[in-house]
């Protein structure tokens, strides 16, 4: 359905056209500076426009050149960027792991020295109150 469309404005689109040609067919001069020109108006009209359409395209065919370099070199950028990022998150990611397991091994350690400070401490509780029962004993 949309083709359709298309194909019916473009027929009346080409109607429009012929018509203006055939009432354009007036020859009329055209003045370059150096040379003088006599050609029907619908002619000159046509050369215009292609002349410009032609300009039109390659100036936008310039910019387009223009923007996919920059667009590549951006990218390029990025991707530096991207891989940057991951070999320094990956670093972070080290160094906090490295970081992880000191404070784990310093846990470790001193929950080691709490448990032998703990059986030290039960041990001299011990041994003291066994001293102090055998002295108790001996006075009685």
């Amino acid at each position: 359905m949309k083709n359709q469309w298309r194909l019916i404005l473009v027929i009346i689109l080409m109607i429009i056209i012929s018509i203006f040609a055939i009432l354009n067919v007036d020859n009329v001069p055209v003045n370059f500076g150096f040379a003088n020109v006599a050609a029907p108006l619908i002619i000159i009209i046509f050369v215009s426009l292609l002349l410009g359409s032609l300009l039109t395209l390659l100036v936008s065919t310039i910019t387009n050149v223009h923007n996919k370099k920059e667009l590549k070199t951006l990218r390029s950028e990025i991707e530096k960027l991207e891989t940057k990022s991951d070999y320094a998150k990956q670093e972070v990611m080290a160094e906090y792991n490295e970081k992880i397991t000191q404070l784990e091994e310093t846990i470790i350690s001193k929950e080691n020295k709490i448990k032998s400070l703990e059986n030290e401490l039960v041990n001299q509780y011990t041994q003291d109150r066994t001293t102090f029962i055998q002295s108790d004993e001996s006075m009685e």
